[in-house]
């Protein structure tokens, strides 16, 4: 095996020099020097264990699960699915293509989270105004 590129793409939408590579500027916490990034989880990072009780916590007090936009690839995502599952939970999800849960939904909605969601919306402000 021979590798044929020494390109960084991870999303592979947009070809990086060398140059550029080793020439961006990651911003650093003025704070402590670390990478400063938004306070959310990205692909791949780890999620913070009180993160994952509080989940935890709000599937045990739901009434049901809406998935919105996600395959559910990744297990930090799909054991939420397994909780609900097992402790009996309504489960939708909104998605384009298949997704990991699709065996364990009562409501599967093929389509885009916000053209669908603004449907929703507008049927519910046309049914039940708020005020």
């Amino acid at each position: 095996m021979v590798a044929t590129t020494q390109m960084i793409r991870p999303d592979g939408d947009v070809e990086l020099s060398q140059t550029q590579v080793e020439s961006f500027n990651v911003p650093a916490c003025n704070n402590c020097g670390g990478i400063l990034k938004p306070d959310i989880i990205f692909f791949g990072d780890n999620v913070p264990g009180d993160t994952v009780q509080s989940v935890k916590n709000n599937v045990e007090n739901s009434d049901a699960l809406l998935i919105l936009g996600t395959t559910l690839t990744t297990f930090s995502a799909y054991r939420i699915v397994l909780q609900a599952v097992d402790a009996n939970k309504p489960i939708a999800i909104v998605n384009i293509g298949k997704t990991r849960a699709d065996e364990f939904v009562n409501l599967r909605v093929e389509g885009r989270c916000g053209d669908i969601l603004s449907k929703v919306w507008q049927l519910n402000v046309s049914n039940n105004p708020i005020r």
